[in-house]
């Protein structure tokens, strides 16, 4: 025993000398993996931004104010809308060298949407007057692919694409996606980051091989929840077409609802205003319980006072402050009601209850005739400035536009400096252009103006 005992205390010191290395270690590695956490943590980010993204919330359409001394004021789409700024202007340096396309035709763009009714083709005459042509509508897949729709539209569209670029050299021609149909399954596809990411590969590659100038997002529509996926789509899409062709960006284009019919809470619209040229408008308004105009420039009636296409423009330009970015949407067709019931108002056959019974559908501007409706016998209404028909012996009534109706929309957009006018569709004009006569012989008369807003947003 005491041969051994002197040893015992160098045994013990190499022990704790074995235990003190052991804990370097571990506090060595400890501090390893949190840098190597805190790298990986930073690198995940830059990848998937969305994941660390807010959203301004957009409020409520008619909420009702809270009490207040203050006296009251009048209460508008401009005053529930605010112009707010962008919580995106930490990308925005991502697109500092893009060049957003332009309108052109007098500062104005002139979009034509093209769906082939019956097989029809469009003129070349049609084809001069528009300075962007957009085919509708692309079919979606389940995997996320984009394709014609059988091969009969194939052939249809690519025909309308080549004989365009013959008869005009300096229009755009586009393809649509999802459509009405098609929306459900957009929704589910772009919330899936993989198959979102499908969905933008197969856009681009359906862009590059058959030649197209843009792509248009006909949404119908985004709720809150697609908000911030819908603005992650745009901005992932815009960088892919971006580096597609650096000398000559494709063109970007999204569709939106009317103020009125449809609250907008699926639309971030100064989010999506980085990233698209432009934006469609759609005006079209379906309240269903009265009569009138299928987009009534101008309208004051109960509770649909603000159903019309002024407040709807009037919204998007005061929320974004980009009025030139907005084009006004114009349909070609008109809204029948069968079985209608007494006016709303004394001495206005404009507006007139429906019932529960009615029937009711569209026809086109060139099949008015033909369906048994009378374009001379139509009363002009100064209010909405539109045309109606008004057959009191069956109870009918027909809102629609005209040539007149056309030209007071063009002038609205050039004096409250839209981008330009949208038309749903080309192919539903008459055979002697009618209608697209009136927006390009008004733009030669009144073309003009100076950049600007012309909004008061109060």
């Amino acid at each position: 025993m005491s041969c051994y005992q002197p040893l015992l205390p160098n045994i013990h010191d190499m022990d704790h000398k074995k235990r003190s290395a052991v804990s370097l270690c571990n506090v060595l590695l400890t501090i390893f993996g949190f840098f190597f956490l805190f790298f990986w943590f930073s690198q995940f980010h830059k990848s998937h931004p969305e994941d660390n993204l807010e959203l301004e919330p957009i409020p409520l359409r008619f909420q009702r104010p809270e009490t207040t001394t203050v006296e009251p004021r009048t209460e508008t789409a401009a005053t529930l809308f605010p112009a707010r700024t962008t919580t995106f202007d930490s990308f925005q340096n991502a697109f500092s060298g893009f060049q957003f396309t332009k309108p052109i035709a007098c500062g104005k763009r002139i979009v034509g949407y093209y769906n082939g009714w019956n097989g029809q083709k469009l003129s070349d005459s049609q084809l001069q007057k528009i300075t962007h042509l957009v085919f509708a509508f692309m079919r979606i897949h389940k995997n996320g692919t984009v394709s014609f729709e059988n091969d009969e539209k194939k052939s249809l569209f690519l025909e309308m694409k080549n004989k365009a670029k013959e008869v005009n050299e300096e229009v755009k021609v586009m393809f649509s996606i999802v459509g009405k149909y098609n929306s459900a399954l957009f929704g589910n596809l772009n919330a899936d980051f993989k198959t979102r990411k499908t969905l933008i590969n197969s856009i681009v590659s359906f862009l590059r091989e058959n030649q197209f100038d843009g792509v248009d997002i006909f949404w119908k529509w985004p709720t809150n929840q697609d908000k911030a996926n819908y603005v992650f789509l745009l901005r992932e899409l815009r960088q892919k077409l971006q580096n597609l062709d650096l000398q000559n960006p494709k063109i970007l284009s999204i569709v939106t609802p009317s103020v009125g019919l449809e609250l907008i809470d699926g639309f971030h619209l100064n989010g999506i205003l980085k990233y698209v040229d432009f934006v469609n408008v759609e005006t079209d308004r379906t309240t269903g319980a009265l009569t009138g105009a299928p987009a009534p420039l101008f309208s004051e009636i109960g509770q649909y006072k603000e159903f019309n296409v002024d407040s709807t423009m009037r919204h998007l330009a005061c929320v974004t402050g980009k009025p030139s970015q907005l084009n006004m949407g114009v349909p070609f067709y008109g809204r029948y009601w069968k079985g209608v019931e007494g006016a709303v108002e004394k001495g206005d056959d404009m507006w007139r209850t429906t019932g529960e019974d009615v029937a009711t559908g569209t026809v086109f501007w060139r099949n008015m005739e033909k369906e048994g409706w009378s374009k001379p016998s139509a009363t002009w209404h100064q209010e909405s400035r539109t045309p109606y028909i008004w057959d009191a012996k069956n109870r009918m009534f027909l809102g629609f536009e005209n040539e007149k109706s056309v030209s007071e929309k063009l002038k609205y957009t050039i004096d409250k400096n839209l981008g330009g006018l949208t038309i749903w569709t080309l192919e539903m004009d008459d055979d002697v252009d009618s209608l697209l006569n009136a927006v390009t012989t008004t733009m030669s008369e009144d073309c003009g103006g100076s950049e600007g807003l012309r909004y008061q947003c109060n």
